[in-house]
């Protein structure tokens, strides 16, 4: 047969032709496209580098210039004085009276102010601690991603207590003043300056302008007032924990739109802390709500911070099992982060971690002691990765916490002291630091531990000691009279307890396993009771457990010892969830009432002397912080405070 070649062919084969010009045509036009949306882009990257310096200068410029209007001010006062004092010769009508300015050389600039002799704290614009605008390859945009090594359970303001809610919290809300990142001095954040009475009765803040809340809503005075008085001592909120801390703050009172002030029931070390410290929230937005939707809540958390959740929404809420996303917050009133967004996820296994750290998906990990001595030796690892390992604010120690109270009406073997001593005892704490976190900390000796002044330098950890732990037990009348191993006390009953311990971490098990198996050297049963860290804030509430393991990280150079162990602390929920009950009292409330630091600091190792000898704890390890960064980000700087993530970009 004889194949012919029709118009019907020469048409589709034409077609065929054109379809392919038409293609190569058009990957050259997305060639060139793409080229120039490089070309914009980079453009506008240079834009806003250059937005971001002017905005610093503007800023710069604002100080120096209120400075000058200062000193300017100041001149015309002291010359105001001069005149009023008779120093020069001139009518009546030509002299001036200052009003107004209390302490401070009388001006409008200090109307707000209290007259007399207080002084007016002003506080500095605030800025970051070292600026990335001029280093090289600084660019704005990308995202950062910090694995977390347990699950969270909500983040709504004060409501979550967890250490992790509390640094996504940081990011999208602010208080009246923080600690420098450098040198831990406290300065204003939305306060541009405060008075506050050297009696320890009365603070006044004055709020900056133009601060706004995420949602373009200024911060006003009522803001703060409303925080206090109407949601952190809310009873129909379960802000509990926080509310049994607050006690000394008597009123907080608008004075104007943007000063208000604090009224306080009697002097305490910690006024001032206690006022500027905790976030201030939109009134606005959680008036919305009913208490039944902030308590049922798992992400209802808005503020005036740098980063917002990417969605707010009452019926969409972030649930945990899932990312925590955090986009830039572009009504930021001060430095905005030169990152787009922050993302958290919860790793719980530490190999999975690493894995996950190499193959680029995570920016940051905290990892096992065991893994940075090794990993951060790898050849090559130094330009993969900065290996953090310091100590600073926020270290904190790891610790066992006997139950010292009832648990579901009937007390623990762990109420009598000697009992609790005798646990300390059958522990090897140097060893657990050795073995199984590479010898990287030191064993820990109480709540407060060195170089802090709070901590007693008389106090040695307690030694290893098995025969004294023996000891111990039988004077508090647990013997083995049935030669069965198992220790009992005059009634039968046997020495059994349930150790809780939080899912995933190998190094915790290590732990569990060495615990269990030296409680049994003693003739102690101990039975491990394993679960996700979601379900802690219920089980502490509850007083359900007969031991646990947890540890705590300082939020201040000098923390207040009320929140943790002071016997008010019991009653409503509150953080002294071992029910310790030993006189303590009497300790912390001197060291809240004593406002010189180096007479406090008397009474805290007396506090610390007495936690020392009655073990409510079993104090494990202090271990500095050990982080893995992806040098993709730059600006990366540990600081004693911890890490400033709004600090750092994406290099380019």
């Amino acid at each position: 047969m004889q194949n012919k070649f029709g118009l019907k062919d020469f048409v589709l084969m034409m077609l065929v032709v054109l379809v392919g010009v038409f293609t190569l045509m058009n990957i050259k036009e997305g060639d060139r496209r793409w080229t120039k949306t490089q070309e914009l882009l980079n453009k506008v990257g240079t834009v806003e580098q250059q937005v971001a310096k002017l905005d610093r200068n503007l800023q710069e410029g604002e100080a120096s210039t209120q400075e000058g209007l200062d000193a300017i001010t100041g001149q015309l006062s002291n010359l105001d004085a001069r005149l009023s004092s008779g120093e020069f010769s001139v009518s009546s009508s030509g002299g001036g009276s200052n009003t107004g300015g209390g302490s401070v050389g009388g001006n409008a600039r200090d109307s707000w102010a209290r007259p007399g002799s207080v002084p007016i704290k002003r506080q500095p614009k605030f800025g970051f601690a070292v600026e990335p605008y001029d280093l090289d390859g600084y660019s704005r945009g990308g995202e950062f991603t910090e694995a977390f090594p347990a699950q969270l359970s909500k983040l709504t303001p004060v409501l979550a207590e967890d250490t992790y809610a509390r640094r996504i919290n940081d990011q999208i809300c602010e208080t009246l003043a923080g600690l420098n990142a450098q040198t831990l001095e406290l300065e204003g954040l939305l306060a541009e300056a405060w008075q506050y009475d050297p009696n320890g009765y009365w603070l006044r803040v004055k709020l900056r302008e133009n601060i706004n809340f995420s949602d373009g809503v200024e911060i006003t005075a009522e803001d703060v007032r409303w925080t206090f008085h109407d949601y952190i001592n809310n009873p129909e909120l379960e802000t509990e924990a926080l509310r049994s801390t607050m006690t000394s703050i008597e009123k907080v009172e608008v004075i104007s739109e943007k000063v208000v002030e604090f009224t306080f029931n009697q002097p305490d070390a910690y006024n001032l802390q206690a006022a500027l410290g905790f976030y201030i929230l939109p009134k606005h937005f959680y008036t919305q709500l009913t208490p039944s939707q902030i308590n049922q809540s798992t992400a209802l958390s808005m503020g005036s911070g740098p980063f917002k959740l990417d969605i707010l929404d009452v019926d969409n809420q972030w649930a945990p099992g899932k990312d925590v996303i955090l986009v830039r917050n572009e009504q930021y009133w001060g430095p905005k982060p030169s990152l787009q967004s922050m993302r958290y996820k919860v790793i719980i296994e530490p190999i999975a971690r690493l894995t996950e750290f190499r193959n680029g998906n995570v920016s940051m990990i905290p990892p096992s002691s065991p893994q940075f001595g090794k990993v951060s030796r790898e050849e090559g690892w130094d330009d993969f990765a900065y290996s953090l390992n310091w100590a600073n604010m926020r270290s904190g120690y790891g610790f066992i916490g006997w139950q010292c109270g009832p648990r579901d009406g009937k007390l623990t073997p762990f109420h009598d002291k000697r009992v609790r001593q005798a646990m300390t005892l059958i522990l090897d704490r140097q060893l657990i630091i050795d073995d199984m976190f590479n010898g990287i900390g030191e064993r820990a000796v109480g709540p407060n531990n060195p170089p802090s002044p709070a901590a007693n330098p008389e106090i040695e950890p307690w030694p290893y000691n098995i025969e004294r732990a023996k000891a111990l037990l039988a004077e508090a009348g647990w013997v083995d009279t049935d030669d069965d191993g198992i220790l009992e006390n005059e009634r039968g009953d046997e020495f059994t307890f349930e150790f809780t311990r939080v899912a995933g971490s190998q190094t915790t098990k290590r732990i569990q396993i060495y615990l269990v198996s030296q409680c049994a050297s003693v003739g102690i049963r101990c039975n491990p009771r394993i679960v996700d860290w979601s379900l802690y804030d219920q089980i502490l509430k509850n007083r359900d457990f007969d031991s646990i393991m947890m540890g705590w990280a300082a939020s201040s150079p000098e923390s207040d010892p009320k929140q943790i162990w002071h016997t008010d602390s019991i009653q409503n929920q509150g953080h002294n969830f071992i029910q310790w009950d030993a006189g303590q009292d009497q300790y912390i409330d001197k060291i809240k009432l004593t406002l010189d630091a180096s007479e406090r600091m008397k009474v805290f190792h007396q506090f610390h002397s007495l936690i020392d000898e009655e073990q409510p704890y079993t104090f494990l390890r202090v271990g500095p912080w050990l982080r893995f960064i992806n040098k993709d980000f730059e600006n990366v700087h540990p600081y004693p405070k911890g890490l400033e993530q709004r600090e750092y970009f994406y290099a380019e």
